[in-house]
């Protein structure tokens, strides 16, 4: 396997946040604004805009003219839809940076950054507290490398300790910008909340962000609560023994908005491990939340012409792919830091209602399902010298299972364990191989639809 960077403990890696546009002009500011507020202030931005005609590129200028102190660059995309848009953007990452995706129209908490950091830093043996605003938070759920594959390492337990020396807090409440000057952040968490709503993971506002104490030395006892279960995140703490892993990921959950950004719902919560076999078949891991250490940019950006080649149709899919392919780390956090926007431009949004189960079940009928697997199958050949033995071993026999025939098939995908992440939706995989609706068919053009967010052109994480 090709020898990737490897990141060196301590201090974080900066991070260059990716965000690709498209006719954005109704919601781009607040996102911009959002990103100016996050707790981490190590990040530059680079934006692709993929011929808006609308005001996108005139409040980017302005933008960026507003904060001169702030590494900002505006790019002209390719002009062939969102995730060509957004694979482009990996020409931008320098050696040595960490990659956040991000999309027009969402919010980003003020943690989404720093949350990211400290797993990534704790993964490494840093330890969540070498990241300011982002330590004592809760343990993520831990998938990654052991030494008979690479699936899934249990978690251990929180570490401790306080920020940096020499670092000052960078943030000293969850303010947040006002998208619509009229709906305050403060009314956003009241409306949410609850054991699974917003409120989970994430402290209200004017409480001061994890690991971030201007007027004490020691965090608040109530918040996080280490007994409060899978519902509150904690840090991530790398298992004892365990070897370095090529490349790490880490991801969270959104809370799903309406369209002046009153939540609904929390997204899933899974209980099923992230892993390669779960990637080929299901894409999981919301890019709009993602955080990706500078191996795993680096890889990405290996494997990024092979992924556009192929016509692959999500990034965020391909990224999880990829990463876990490698034998990388994921590190599913179950906190909400994305407030996810729904609005008349998603592609497919919510997926918890009846017409959207039953779009999700045709969708998986219909044959395109098919395409998309070997999309991904294709942008994974051209690079196989960067996957595990066991991984390129795998995708062979996974594609063998696609273009058998009925029952050969779908029993071709259970012997090599390919799963969803709930039991009816790994039951509908084998019915739809069974029923020849994973068959090879002509390429359906999905990945050049015009910008949308990825996840949305993939529906809501999970759909896919």
């Amino acid at each position: 396997m090709t020898a990737l960077p490897r990141q060196a403990t301590g201090r974080p890696p900066p991070v260059v946040i990716l965000l690709a546009t498209y006719q954005g002009e109704r919601f781009l500011a607040a996102q911009l604004d959002s990103i100016l507020a996050q707790s981490c202030r190590d990040w530059r931005l680079v934006v692709s805009d993929d011929g808006s005609t609308d005001a996108t590129r005139e409040i980017l200028r302005r933008f960026a003219a507003a904060h001169p102190d702030r590494d900002i660059e505006l790019r002209d995309g390719p002009r062939q839809g969102a995730t060509r848009n957004f694979l482009s953007l990996l020409d931008a990452v320098a050696p040595g940076e960490a990659v956040a995706w991000c999309d027009q129209d969402d919010l980003w908490l003020p943690d989404r950054l720093a949350r990211g950091l400290a797993a990534l830093s704790a993964a490494r043996g840093g330890g969540s507290a070498s990241v300011p605003g982002a330590s004592h938070l809760a343990q993520p759920e831990v998938a990654g490398v052991t030494a008979a594959s690479a699936n899934m390492i249990q978690p251990n337990g929180a570490r401790d300790g306080g920020p940096w020396s020499g670092d000052r807090p960078m943030c000293a409440s969850h303010s947040h910008p006002d998208p619509d000057g009229a709906q305050s952040t403060a009314r956003l968490f009241a409306q949410g909340g609850g054991a699974d709503g917003i409120g989970s993971g994430n402290p209200p506002p004017g409480v001061a962000c994890p690991g971030t104490y201007p007027r004490q030395t020691q965090p608040p006892p109530s918040w996080p609560n280490a007994q409060a279960g899978a519902a509150q995140a904690r840090a991530p703490v790398a298992p004892h023994g365990c070897p370095q892993p090529p490349a790490i990921l880490h991801v969270a959950r959104t809370t799903i908005c309406n369209v002046d950004l009153r939540p609904i719902r929390a997204a899933p919560l899974y209980a099923r491990p992230p892993g390669f076999r779960n990637a080929l078949v299901q894409s999981c891991t919301p890019g709009n939340t993602m955080l990706i250490d500078p191996a795993g940019a680096a890889l990405l950006r290996q494997g990024r012409d092979h992924a556009a080649a192929a016509g692959v149709v999500a990034h965020d899919w391909w990224s999880y792919l990829l990463i876990a392919g490698a034998g990388g780390l994921v590190i599913r956090d179950p906190a909400q830091t994305v407030l996810y926007r729904q609005h008349g431009g998603n592609a497919v949004g919510r997926n918890d209602t009846l017409p959207a189960m039953l779009a999700r079940l045709a969708r998986l009928g219909s044959g395109d399902f098919g395409d998309w697997l070997r999309r991904n199958i294709r942008a994974l050949a051209g690079v196989k010298s960067l996957l595990t033995p066991e991984n390129a071993a795998l995708l062979e026999r996974f594609a063998r299972s696609l273009d058998a025939r009925g029952a050969s098939a779908a029993a071709g995908l259970a012997r090599i364990g390919v799963y969803r992440q709930t039991r009816p939706g790994s039951a509908a995989l084998l019915a739809a191989a069974a029923a020849g609706r994973l068959t090879r068919r002509t390429a359906t053009g999905a990945g050049s639809r015009r910008h949308r967010g990825c996840r949305d052109l993939a529906g809501l994480e999970g759909q896919l």
